[in-house]
This record gives structure tokens, sequence and C-alpha cells, in this order.
């Protein structure tokens, strides 16, 4: 039986473990990216906190006067930390943010994702491969997702193959020893070492078949319960204030609407004339209060002004948090600490004024939803602060040497085969 794995983890390995080398490595790679953005754009995303901060709306105002048409304002999002500018999304290019001081208003600059990771997040996801135009095979998905399987029957193999059978083959398999050799070095390496990191290569490469397949996917979710239904959204997704002001304009023109039927008018012209009179001073008593009305402030006239109003009011309730996501209508709350990663709560608000009108709070989330956070979180590393994230990168490191010393030791034992029948 330990034969038949043995050819098996061989054969299976033979045409993926490239794959396999270019996925771990890259993963590997990807591991620190967020901790290396930040060092790179420190001098974007820091202030020095001075006063209160700006509202919302004059941090996004100033942004928006510096966009190039047909970009927007996506979200903004507002750090726990006061030291850290406030990030506003924009439309084009993806993924790319302005940093703002909040204090004074300063905008920083802009920054993306680096390409070099970009690059590198192509290769372990696709094998730099574009999705067909036509809908037709996605062939650098199909390749990677492939191996992704394969890997999975590889590392069981390999556990299989690697389980001492007494004590004394226990204590040799768990040590890697570096004074006899390189040969017994790289075979260390790859038994040992492969076992140290068999369970955390594992946990990568079955959650990242969620990125591969939808079968899988659906499988993998469907064990944590029913698919849970997504909250509609609201029918007023034009800006608050815009239609306030139409809905005034509309009130106006309404008010200000006179009679014109002169055959009401009593035939005495004085009385007429009063009457006309009492009519027009009506009017502009009227017309009056809607101008009263209609002069707001002018962060009130912001299309933003319910963002800061939101913010104010989901600050409230937290003592500290990660960070606050701000788009049209949703405040979204980072919790931060260990564990899931994206673990936050969501508010609703109204679109006009600001207020907060329903909760989703993470507590209370259906476990399918809370799963699919914590699918990225493990894949990735982040679950346990920067100890899994150094964990994750040795892993993947030499998860990415484990098909190289296969290869070594398999083309060497072709070599002396071929050799004896010489």
């Amino acid at each position: 039986m330990n034969n038949f794995f043995k050819k098996l983890h061989l054969w299976v390995s033979v045409p993926f473990g490239i794959v396999i080398t270019i996925t771990c490595f890259t993963g590997a790679l990807l591991v620190f990216e967020s901790d290396i953005v930040a060092l790179y754009n420190k001098d974007l995303t820091t202030v020095v906190p001075v006063g209160e901060p700006l509202p919302v709306s004059a941090v996004v105002e100033k942004v928006e006067a510096g966009l190039a048409d047909g970009v927007e304002v996506t979200g903004v999002v507002v750090s726990g930390d006061p030291a850290e500018a406030y990030k506003v999304n924009i439309s084009k290019p993806s993924r790319t943010a302005v940093y703002v001081d909040q204090y004074t208003g300063e905008v920083k600059g802009k920054a993306g994702r680096l390409p070099f990771f970009n690059t590198v997040r192509r290769l372990h996801r696709w094998l730099m491969d574009t999705r067909p135009a036509d809908g037709g095979i996605y062939w650098g998905k199909m390749i990677v997702g492939a191996s992704t399987l394969a890997f999975v029957g590889i590392l069981i193999t390999g556990i299989v193959i690697w389980w001492p059978r007494n004590r004394k083959m226990l204590k040799n398999r768990l040590k890697i020893v570096m004074r006899k050799g390189q040969n017994r070095f790289w075979y260390d390496l790859h038994v040992a070492g492969g076992f140290y990191v068999a369970l955390l290569l594992l946990a990568m490469a079955l959650t990242g078949l969620t990125w591969s397949y939808e079968w899988y996917r659906d499988g993998f979710y469907s064990m944590f319960g029913e698919a849970t239904t997504q909250t509609a959204k609201g029918k007023d997704g034009g800006r608050a204030v815009k239609s306030g002001r139409i809905a005034v304009e509309n009130g106006a023109a309404t008010m200000l609407s006179l009679p014109t039927d002169t055959a009401a008018v009593q035939p005495d012209a004085v009385t007429a004339a009063t009457v006309q009179a009492d009519a027009v001073t009506s009017a502009t008593v009227q017309a009056d209060a809607v101008t009263a009305a209609t002069m707001l402030s002018a962060e009130e006239e912001s299309v933003y002004y319910s963002w800061q109003k939101a913010l104010e009011a989901v600050q409230a309730k937290y003592a500290s948090y990660k960070t606050i996501t701000l788009t049209d209508g949703t405040a979204s709350v980072a919790l931060g600490g260990l564990g899931n990663q994206r673990a936050n709560d969501k508010y609703s608000f109204n679109t006009s004024t600001g207020e907060i009108t329903s909760s989703n709070l993470y507590a209370d989330t259906p476990v399918r939803s809370k799963a699919s956070g914590w699918v990225r979180t493990i894949h990735v590393g982040t679950w346990g602060g920067m100890v899994t994230k150094i964990l994750y990168f040795l892993a993947a490191l030499l998860g990415a040497t484990l098909p190289l010393t296969g290869y070594y030791f398999w083309i060497r034992r072709l070599y002396n085969k071929k050799k004896r029948k010489n």
C-alpha cells in the first residue's frame, strides 16, 4: 500500500510541480504586501493630529476638485488612529485612493497597488493570463486551480508516506540534518520540512480552491449552512440633498401658482385691487419662506453632508475601531484584532440626514457570511497577526522548494538507474 502512495505522490507531482512552486513562491511574496505598501506610502498616510478633523464633506470635495471627468469618489475610509490620513477611494484606476490630511485639508497624494505586487498577484492566481473577452477557456485560472487541487492530493499522500512505523523512525523523520552532506540535507528538508508545513499548506490550498471552482465553492460553503439573503438596496439611490432641492423647487412652484380666472374677481375695482394686492403679498410671504428653507449652510449643501452625520453617529457607538468605511448610504466598521480580518459591523443611514436606519452587527451575522471572511483570512494568514504571517511566509517559501527537491531526487534516481544499466 505504501508503494502505491509513493507512486501516486510522484506521478501527480511531476506534471504540476512547477506550477505549485510558482504559486507557493508568489504566495509567500504576497504575505507582507500590505505591510510593504504601508511602509512605501508612509509619507502619504501619516498626519499630525491638530485640533478637530474637518467634516468628511470638506475632505471629499477637495479630492473631487482634482478628479478628471468620469472619475468619482466611491467611499471614504476613516482610521481609528488619529495620526492616519483619511483615505478617499475613487472609481478609476481600480484600487486607487487619494489620501487627505483631515486636519488641514491638504491632499497628500494618490496611491494604488504597487505594479510589482500587481504582477505577482496575476502570476499567483492566473499565471499572467487574462480572462478571454469571448468567454472562452481561462487557461491560467484553470491550470492554477488544477495544480492546487493536485497539491492537496500530494500533501495528503506525502503525510501517508511520511507516517513512521515506530518511535525511532519518528525521531529521524522530524530532523533536518545539515552535517551529513548535501543530499541528506535536501532529503530531510523535503521529508521533515514538508511535514512541518503540511497543515498550513493544506489550509492555503483548501481555501484557495474556493476562487478556482464554483462547484467547490458551493460545496465548501454549504458546510456552514444555507445561503443568506442579502438586504435589498434602497430605491432612493439619488443624492439626498439634490432630491431635496428638487422637492423644494417643486414646492415653491406650487405655492407660487396664482389663480388666473378673473371671473371670480368682484367687479368692484377697489375690491379687485385689494384682492390682487393680498394675493401678491401672500405669494411674496410664501416665496420668502421657501427661500429661507433653502438657505442651508455650506456643509449641509454638500452631497456628502449625510456621510459626516453617519460617521459621528457610528463613532459614538465604539470606544475603538480599526476603520470606518463610508459609502452612499452605508457605514462599515472594521473591528480589528485577531481572528477574522473581515469582521465588521454594518450600518445603513438616511442619505438626506445621515440618521442610522438599520444595523447588521457581526455578532449576529449568519455562520455562512462569517465563513467567507474566515476563508480569506485563513488563506492569507492574517488571523494571528504578525506571528501567523511569518509562519505563512516560511511555510509558503518551503512549499515552493518541495517540488524542486522532489524533482532533484526523481531525476537523480533516473540517472543512477540508467547508469547501473550501462
